[in-house]
């Protein structure tokens, strides 16, 4: 049978340039002492976040031996309860695959351990140490579990670091189906992820003879071990009978198999799987509960007006700040496009002078950011005020829509809300985001805001509808705050 290599270009590894210097890095030969195969690397990962989780449970329990002089009961109850913790998380999967070897942190997993071993530590307290209070018991429980996710997201971060400069890097063989072409091409515009592609082979199910056909067992075995394939990913239809052969013949190899059927827009969340006669299928969810939409609009609702009156301080000083700055009223009022196409009013504070919107055909057509065609946006827009340029910076001018949230015209996550004039020009990919509210943050916001092409703002806000749930409001929530502190794409 053909090598996989012979039949695809020379790879590249997924960073095409380094961090210094402009010059593309490759990956050394297989021969070279410099190489690190994946195997080793995941190894060391392994320990890293294993010895990372167990010295945040020791570390803390040193400190109070030393410098808060605990009694050894209570040292035994903060231990014990430390190892409960993160032996929840190794079982509910905080070292698995998933985690390590998609350079992800495992924050939540880990979290849901802490929260359940909670009132164990407290039932423990009852017996060992009566005399503390809940939150003295808690406190070391709370210490454990910042040390381990703070040291499971520096792993994660730097192994996400290395495989954009072509390091830490999976080999990776493509089993090419119907439809292959559009998942390869995300595929190799997601270096993080780590797959690099170094040769491709023909499913039974593709006409395609730009590669060669996947051959028999004992084959497909000794191609594997021969160029040390670290992965093998299907892509689009493969067939049944070559799925069996690829999983036969990964049989001792060490490597893992990875199947991407081509479904855009659904997170392992969505899908669960169902048995059926000698095989298995998967369920996917296209819709919320009900329940869970009224709790989502319950939440909003309430933390949206607990966040006005934290932030009616400061909004009452940039309120007053806007006034000094320019003249016209402090607040901007907008009619923008909501949930199922209806308008409703949007308020902001004013970052513009008072005659933005008879000067804006003028400033389009002195133009305006390339790449977005629908969304106009202009880095030195001349109607934006002093004030107005720092609280577009730091996103303080959005926060009057708290209001509109509290009204329930907007939720605290969704899509960016549109403009009539916006939505005219839509088509029916784009209209879907009309399908939920607004939000005050989204994907959009926390993935570069105003920096992003029309495409890339669609593609984000349908990603978000298609699977809008508590975790994804959660993520994109405290991934405000850090987009909000670096300001990029803000203007």
């Amino acid at each position: 049978m053909t090598s996989p290599l012979s039949a695809a270009p020379t790879p590249q590894p997924a960073g095409q340039r380094g961090r210094s210097g402009g010059k593309a890095r490759f990956l050394p030969p297989l021969e070279s002492p410099l190489f690190t195969a994946w195997p080793t690397m995941r190894q060391d990962l392994l320990s890293w976040v294993f010895l990372g989780d167990l010295t945040a449970v020791v570390l803390p329990i040193w400190v109070a031996a030393i410098c808060l002089a605990w009694g050894p009961l209570r040292l035994l109850h903060a231990f014990i309860v430390g190892a409960l913790m993160v032996a929840i998380a190794w079982m509910a999967g905080a070292l698995g695959v998933d985690v390590v070897d998609q350079a992800r942190s495992g924050a939540g997993r880990v979290t849901l351990a802490a929260a359940v071993t909670a009132p164990v530590a407290l039932l423990l307290a009852q017996l060992l140490t009566p005399q503390l209070s809940a939150p003295s018991v808690l406190v070391p429980l709370c210490a454990q579990l910042t040390l381990s996710l703070l040291g499971r997201y520096t792993e994660s971060r730097w192994l996400r670091a290395r495989r954009t400069e072509g390091r830490g890097l999976r080999r990776t063989l493509i089993v090419m189906g119907p439809g292959a072409e559009p998942i390869l091409r995300d595929l190799r515009s997601h270096p993080a992820d780590g797959f690099l592609i170094v040769g491709y082979v023909s499913s039974s199910t593709n006409r395609s003879h730009a590669a060669a056909r996947l051959g028999s067992v004992e084959e497909t075995n000794a191609m594997i071990t021969s160029e040390r394939i670290d992965v093998v990913m299907t892509l689009g239809g493969v067939s049944p009978d070559d799925l069996v052969t690829l999983m036969r013949g990964l049989t001792s190899t060490g490597a893992r198999l990875v199947v991407a059927p081509g479904l855009q827009d659904v997170v392992p969340g969505r899908m669960r799987g169902l048995p059926v006669t000698h095989g298995w299928t998967g369920l996917i969810d296209v819709s919320l509960r009900r329940t869970r939409l009224l709790a989502k609009e319950i939440f909003d609702r309430t933390a949206g007006t607990v966040l006005l009156v934290l932030f009616s301080p400061l909004l009452a000083a940039a309120a007053i700040a806007v006034r000094l700055d320019s003249p016209g009223p402090a607040f901007y009022r907008q009619t923008r496009v909501g949930q199922d196409g209806s308008p409703f009013t949007l308020w902001k504070l004013r970052s513009m002078r008072t005659d933005s919107d008879a000067r804006r055909e003028a400033v389009v057509k002195a133009g305006g950011d390339a790449g977005n065609e629908v969304q106009f946006k202009n880095r030195t827009d001349p109607r934006i005020t002093r004030v107005g340029r720092f609280i577009r910076r730091t996103s303080i001018d959005e926060l009057p829509q708290l209001i509109n949230v509290v009204r329930g015209e907007m939720s605290l996550v969704g899509p960016r809300p549109a403009l009539p004039s916006e939505v005219a020009e839509y088509d029916a990919e784009a209209r879907r985001r009309l399908l939920v509210k607004p939000g005050l943050t989204g994907l959009w916001q926390v993935s570069g805001r105003s920096d992003l092409s029309w495409d890339t703002t669609v593609a984000l806000d349908r990603h978000y509808v298609e699977n809008r749930g508590a975790r994804l409001d959660a993520s994109i929530f405290l991934s405000t705050f850090k987009a909000v502190v670096g300001g990029k794409g803000a203007y």
